[in-house]
Parts: structure tokens; C-alpha cells; sequence
């Protein structure tokens, strides 16, 4: 027995070393931020656990500032239908819902970080797929100093995404039109034309940035003789290249380019 007791002794410091010392709701709490400062998805998560109560507030990448979730309940999971929640969860789902879109969080623990999967399902019938991405989240401040605050979820696609969003410039479009753009944060407008001279049609447009994606309503304005109006969702494919997901109102252009 004497012998014993220096071993069990070892085997507990061993698991509290790679657990971290908490189990349970208790290993979830904390400010946590992705080990990939470069990542173009989710950068930080903030995790407060009153009790069997969980909340969980996200952030993700975007120009000038990171884009803020908001706050919602997660549920917390234990491994079987008899184990204590507060002492035995080891998992947490949290679902954020942006209109537009959902995005689902799967996280555990894994010694002493975050393990995270994110499902991204599309509900605004633009075309996008529905989609994984995985990420690893460790203790600690945000990624470069930065303080979040901005927009939603759900238009992320991990890799597709410049860290740096600049729109700002003249564009051409395969509707053999000219388009002026201006981006200011995550605000897009534009004023597009045939012709300068003698337009067929003109139009202007206003949209958010979300993630890698712009959500805008355009409308034909007087200077053409066309008058039509409706919803654009265009992808950033990168700052040099826009491709149309979804179009409503008769709009022709699918891709700009500068």
C-alpha cells in the first residue's frame, strides 16, 4: 500500500497536468482564441459557465475588426445518461443564427484547449453549400490586440478569404459594364453603367461584408432606360475577382473583375 500511493499520486498530477486541473463545465470557461492568427473563419470564443449554465460568445474574421456573434445558450452533453452535467460535460453545442444563415458549434476539450467544429448551413436559397470547417482554440487575448465588433456569422470559408478586404476601385463585369466601388469597413457601394455616354443601364448598390461574402440590394437608377431592381449575394473570391451566388431583380453580371 505504501508503494501505492506515491503511484496514484503521480497518476493524479499526470491528469490534472494534461486536463488542465478542471473537468467537467468548468473546463470550458475562459476567453479563448484560434492557434491560427491568420485564420480567415472563427478567432476567438469567450465561454462563461454559471452552474449547469453556458454562454457562448463568438468572433470571426473580418476588416477593420473582427465580426461579433453575439451571445447565445449552449447546451452541455455528459458522456452517459447517468453522469453529472457540472462535474462530467465534455462537450458543448452552440448554435448561432444569423438569418441568413446557421452556424453549429461542436466543442470539446483536448488537454488544455478547445477542439471546434463549425457547421455552416445556408438559408437565404443563394446556392452556397453548406459546409465544415474544424479549429483549434487555445487560451489567451485576441489575435494581434485586436478588439471585436462588427457584424454575423455563416460566409466564412476557411482559405478563401484575404486577411486584408479592399474593394475599393473600378471594376469591370462580364455584363460589359464598368463598376465604381467604394467600401468603407464592411459597407459596399457602387455605381455601375454600360456606357458613360449613352447608357443602356446604370444602376447603385449597397451592401454588408459578411465573412467572405456581400449580402446588397441594387436598383437602376434614371441615367438608363432600363428600371429594375433586387438582391445580390456576391462572393469575394479575392480582392481582384467578385462572383455572383445569387441574383433576383433580371440582374445579367455574374463576375467583376479589376
Amino acid at each position: 500500500m505504501r508503494l501505492l500511493y506515491p503511484i496514484l499520486t503521480a497518476v493524479l498530477l499526470l491528469l490534472l497536468t494534461t486536463t488542465g486541473g478542471l473537468a467537467g463545465m468548468a473546463q470550458f470557461a475562459g476567453s479563448w482564441t484560434n492557434v491560427d492568427t491568420n485564420t480567415a473563419g472563427i478567432t476567438k470564443l469567450d465561454i462563461a459557465v454559471m452552474g449547469t449554465n453556458v454562454n457562448v460568445q463568438g468572433w470571426g474574421k473580418c476588416h477593420p475588426t473582427d465580426c461579433d456573434w453575439g451571445t447565445v445558450q449552449a447546451q452541455a452533453f455528459a458522456p452517459g445518461v447517468s453522469s453529472d452535467i457540472t462535474s462530467g460535460a465534455d462537450t458543448l453545442i452552440a448554435v448561432f443564427d444569423a438569418g441568413f444563415s446557421e452556424t453549429t458549434l461542436i466543442i470539446k476539450t483536448v488537454g488544455n484547449r478547445l477542439n471546434v467544429d463549425s457547421y455552416d448551413r445556408f438559408k437565404d436559397n443563394s446556392g452556397r453549400s453548406n459546409y465544415l470547417a474544424s479549429y483549434t482554440f487555445q487560451k489567451g487575448q485576441a489575435p494581434g490586440g485586436t478588439t471585436p465588433g462588427g457584424v454575423t456569422p455563416g460566409g466564412t470559408i476557411p482559405g478563401s478569404v484575404p486577411a486584408m478586404i479592399d474593394l475599393t476601385g473600378v471594376w469591370n463585369c462580364d455584363d460589359g459594364g464598368i463598376y465604381y466601388v467604394r467600401q468603407l469597413g464592411t459597407t459596399v457601394w457602387w455605381y455601375g453603367e454600360l456606357d458613360p455616354n449613352a447608357p443602356n443601364w446604370s444602376n447603385v448598390m449597397r451592401g454588408t461584408i459578411s465573412g467572405n461574402m456581400i449580402n446588397a440590394d441594387w436598383s437602376d437608377v434614371p441615367k438608363g432606360s432600363v428600371m429594375q431592381n433586387g438582391n445580390l449575394v456576391l462572393q469575394i473570391a479575392s480582392n481582384n475577382r467578385l462572383v455572383a451566388v445569387s441574383k433576383t431583380g433580371g440582374f445579367s453580371g455574374s463576375v467583376w473583375t479589376r
